[in-house]
C-alpha cells in the first residue's frame, strides 16, 4: 500500500499479476482497503483518471436529532451530479465486524460512510465528501455549522485510490489526530499521490489495481453465493448446487437459494429463484435489497415432505438510512446450514460449553469446538460475564441498588462467587403435518452461588444466610436484565441464530425417531461435520484464555468511591457456560396460533415464491426445491419402520413386500389400479 507522499515514476504496464497483484492482495487484507474496493463495486467506477475516496465517521452515541437528520436522506441509490457520483450510508457492526475493529469503533456504532468519485478537472474526491456531503447536504437536512464541524472531527478512517494531496490531508486531518500513537495509519491508499506529469502513469496504475481487486471480489462473492446456495444440509451430494429431478442416480440436495450459483442443473425448471434467492442475488446498490436487515434473518418455517422442502426466513426491515449488502445475508444463510448440520450429526449430549478457569481441558467437545455453533456458544458465554458486570456498574440504577443491598462477608469484604449459564428457554412451535412454524424461541439464564477452587480467587467467607441473600439479589435484580440482553442484544445474535437451527434439528430428530422419513436421515448421528467444520485459525482455547485473562485481571469486579473518599470493591467470580443439550418443543394448537399469530402461516408459505411483508412490518423470504420421486422400496422401508417401532426387523420388510404383491400396496395414490385377476 502506498503512502500519501508523491511517488516516483514506476512501470505503467497494467499487468494482472506481479506487482499489482501483490498490492491488491495487501489492500484487500486490510478491512479499510477492502471496504474501499467494495465502494468501487457499488459505484461501478472504472475510469482510472478519476479518483474514488471513502471517509468513515464515528456517530456512536450521536445526538438522536442529528442522526435522524442524516438518515432522512442517505437511504437512496448513489446520486450523480454534473461532476461527481457518490453516496452516504450508515453501517451497523454486524456484517462489518472487521472494519469496526480496524477503525476502533466499539459496540454497534453506527458508522457513517461517505464515498465519492470526482471529476479531476474540477475537484478532488475528498473535497467533494466534505464540501458537497458534509456541509451542503447536511446543512439542508437541518444540521447547524457546529454540528457539522463536530461530525468532521469524528472522522476515523479513509480510503483513496491515490494518496492525499496537501489540501486533502488538511481536510482529513481529524483522521490523523484521532489515530495518534497507532502504528498503522487509518488512511489507506492504493498508490501515491501523482503530479501532473505522472497523470497517465497514475491512471494506468489505478486501472490495474481496480481491475485486479474487482476480479478477486467478484470471485469471492460468487463463492459465497455458492456456499449459501447449498447451505441446508440434506442427504445427497453436497457439491451439487441444485436438485436433480426425475429418475437419475443422483440423490437430491436442498438448495436454499438456487439462483446464486451456476451448476449442471441451471436449466432445470425446479431451480427457480425463491424470494430469498432474489434478495441475495441483487446487484450492489443502496436500495437493491428491498430494505431487508440481513442480520435479523431467522428460519421460522420449514416443510419436509415427499414433494420436497420448503423454507421461509423472517427478517426485520433495515432502519432508514442504513445499508448492507448480500455478503452478510449469504453468511447468515450459510451459518444456518452449518449450524443445522452440526446439531444433526453430533450427539446432543455434547451440546455444551464450559468457561471455568480451573478446567482448561473441559472447554467444549472437540467436534463441537470446530464449528460455528460451538464458537457462538463460547463467545456468548464470555460476553454474558461482561454483560452482568456492565449491568452492575455503580453509575447505573441497577448497580446502585445492588451496592445498597449486597451484604458483606464475615470479614467485611464484598465478595460473591456464582455459576451462570445459558440454557434453552420457552420454545413454542406449531407442527402441522410435515411442516414446522417456530413461534417463540427464547433463551434463558440460570445462576447459583458456588465456590470456585482457583488459587487466583480470594476466598469468599460469607455465612450461609449472607450467601443466600446475595444469590437471591443476583437472581432477582441482575438475572432478568441478563436474560433480556441474551434474547435481544446484537452481540448475542450468533447464538440466537444457532439456537434457531437447534430447534429445527430437534424437530427433525423427533420426526426421524417417530419413524417418519426426512431429507436429513443419512446425516442424523453420522458425526460427519463436512462443510460445517470451520476453516481458519480460530480455536476454543483463545476464548478460554481471553476469559481467564479478564477474570484474573478483575474485569468483572466493581469498584466505587465511598463518601469518605475510600474505594471499595465487589469482587465477583463468575463462571459457567452454555448448555443446549435439551430443547423442549411446546406445541401450539391451530386455533391458538391463528389467534396469537394471525396470517403467519400464510406469510411463511407465500414467501417461498415472493417476498411477503407481514402486518407487523417483518419481511418473509423463502424458497422451495422439489425432491425426486421416491422409489417403491423407500415407501416399503418407511412402512416397515413405522410398524416395527423403528427397529426394522427383516421379517416385517419381507411381509410388506409380499403384501405389496398380494394386496396391491402402492407408493403413489395416483397409480392406476391393476385389473382384478
Amino acid at each position: 500500500m502506498a503512502s500519501d507522499t508523491p511517488e516516483t515514476s514506476q512501470s505503467a504496464t497494467p499487468e494482472a499479476g506481479g506487482e499489482f497483484a501483490d498490492i491488491v492482495h495487501e489492500l484487500l487484507a486490510d478491512p479499510i482497503g477492502r471496504a474501499g474496493y467494495e465502494a468501487h463495486r457499488t459505484l461501478n467506477m472504472h475510469d482510472g483518471n478519476r479518483n474514488l475516496a471513502v471517509i468513515w465517521f464515528d456517530v456512536s452515541n450521536y445526538q438522536a436529532t442529528h442522526l435522524k437528520s442524516i438518515t432522512r436522506l442517505f437511504n437512496e441509490n448513489p446520486s450523480p451530479s454534473d461532476y461527481y457520483i457518490g453516496y452516504g450510508k450508515l453501517l451497523k457492526s454486524e456484517g462489518n465486524e472487521e472494519l469496526f475493529k480496524r477503525i476502533g469503533i466499539q459496540g454497534d456504532g453506527p458508522l457513517l460512510e461517505f464515498a465519492a468519485v470526482n471529476d479531476p478537472r474540477l475537484d478532488h474526491s475528498e473535497a467533494i465528501i466534505y464540501k458537497k456531503f458534509l456541509y451542503t447536504v447536511l446543512r439542508s437536512l437541518g444540521l447547524g455549522h457546529k454540528a457539522i464541524e463536530r461530525l468532521e472531527n469524528r472522522a476515523k478512517a479513509g480510503f483513496s485510490d491515490r494518496g492525499r494531496c496537501a489540501k486533502c490531508r488538511k481536510l482529513t486531518s481529524a483522521i490523523d489526530e484521532n489515530n495518534k500513537g497507532k502504528s498503522k495509519s487509518n488512511f489507506v491508499s492504493g498508490t501515491g499521490y501523482a503530479t501532473k506529469q505522472e497523470k497517465a502513469e497514475s491512471a494506468n496504475r489505478v486501472n490495474a489495481l481496480n481491475s485486479k481487486a474487482k476480479s478477486i471480489l467478484n470471485r469471492e462473492h460468487e463463492l459465497a453465493g455458492q456456499q449459501a446456495n447449498t447451505a441446508l444440509p440434506v442427504s445427497g451430494d453436497t457439491q451439487t448446487p441444485c436438485v436433480s429431478m426425475g429418475n437419475s442416480n443422483k440423490r437430491p440436495i436442498m438448495a436454499m437459494t438456487t439462483p446464486l450459483a451456476a451448476g449442471p442443473c441451471d436449466d432445470d425448471e425446479s431451480a427457480q429463484p425463491g424470494a430469498l434467492g432474489q434478495a441475495l442475488s441483487a446487484n450492489p446498490g443502496a436500495d437493491a435489497y428491498g430494505g431487508v436487515d440481513f442480520s435479523t434473518l431467522e428460519m421460522r418455517y420449514i416443510s419436509d415432505s415427499s414433494d420436497g422442502v420448503q423454507y421461509a426466513y423472517n427478517s426485520q426491515s433495515l432502519p432508514k438510512g442504513y445499508q448492507q449488502d448480500t455478503a452478510l445475508g449469504m453468511r447468515m444463510v450459510k451459518n444456518l446450514g452449518s449450524d443445522l448440520r452440526t446439531w444433526l450429526v453430533l450427539d446432543p449430549q455434547k451440546f455444551w460449553v464450559n468457561l471455568n478457569p480451573t478446567e482448561p481441558d473441559r472447554i467444549v467437545d472437540s467436534a463441537l469446538g470446530e464449528t460455528n455453533a460451538g464458537r457462538a456458544m463460547l463467545e456468548a458465554d464470555f460476553q454474558m460475564k461482561r454483560t452482568s458486570a456492565k449491568i452492575l456498574h455503580p453509575d447505573s440504577a441497577t448497580g446502585k441498588q445492588y451496592w445498597r443491598q449486597l451484604k458483606s462477608s464475615a470479614d467485611g469484604s464484598l465478595c460473591f462467587s456464582s455459576r451462570m449459564w445459558i440454557v434453552p428457554g420457552k420454545v413454542e412451535v406449531r407442527q402441522d403435518g410435515d411442516a414446522l412454524y417456530i413461534l417463540k424461541a427464547q433463551l434463558d439464564v440460570k445462576t447459583q452461588s458456588d465456590h470456585i477452587d482457583d488459587p487466583y480467587a480470594k476466598s469468599c467467607n460469607a455465612d450461609p444466610a449472607t450467601n443466600a441473600h446475595n444469590e437471591n439479589l443476583e437472581r432477582t435484580l441482575v438475572l432478568p436484565k441478563v436474560v433480556q440482553a441474551v434474547n435481544t442484544a446484537p452481540e448475542y445474535a450468533p447464538l440466537r441464530r444457532a439456537f434457531m437451527a437447534r430447534i429445527i434439528a430437534q424437530w427433525v430428530r423427533e420426526r426421524h425417531q417417530q419413524g417418519n422419513r426426512t431429507s436429513f436421515d443419512s446425516l442424523i448421528g453420522s458425526k460427519n461435520l463436512g462443510p460445517a467444520k470451520m476453516t481458519g485459525d480460530w480455536r476454543p482455547r483463545k476464548v478460554f484464555d481471553d476469559y481467564v485473562r479478564s477474570y484474573r485481571n478483575k474485569e468483572f469486579d466493581i469498584t466505587r468511591e465511598t463518601n469518605d473518599g475510600r474505594f471499595r470493591r465487589v469482587t465477583r467470580y463468575v463462571y459457567g457456560g452454555a448448555d443446549l443439550t435439551n430443547v423442549r418443543l411446546t406445541g401450539v394448537s391451530s386455533t391458538e396460533m391463528r389467534k396469537r399469530y394471525p396470517q403467519l402461516a400464510q406469510s411463511a408459505r407465500s414467501s417461498t415464491d415472493r417476498r411477503v411483508t407481514a402486518a407487523d412490518g417483518s419481511i418473509w423470504l423463502g424458497g422451495s426445491v422439489q425432491a425426486p420421486e421416491r422409489g417403491f422400496w423407500d415407501d416399503l422401508k418407511d412402512q416397515a419402520t413405522r410398524l416395527s417401532g423403528g427397529n426394522g426387523p427383516l421379517l416385517v420388510v419381507i411381509l410388506l413386500a409380499l403384501g405389496a404383491i398380494l394386496f396391491g400396496f402402492r407408493n403413489r395414490p395416483s397409480r392406476t389400479k391393476r385389473p382384478a385377476a
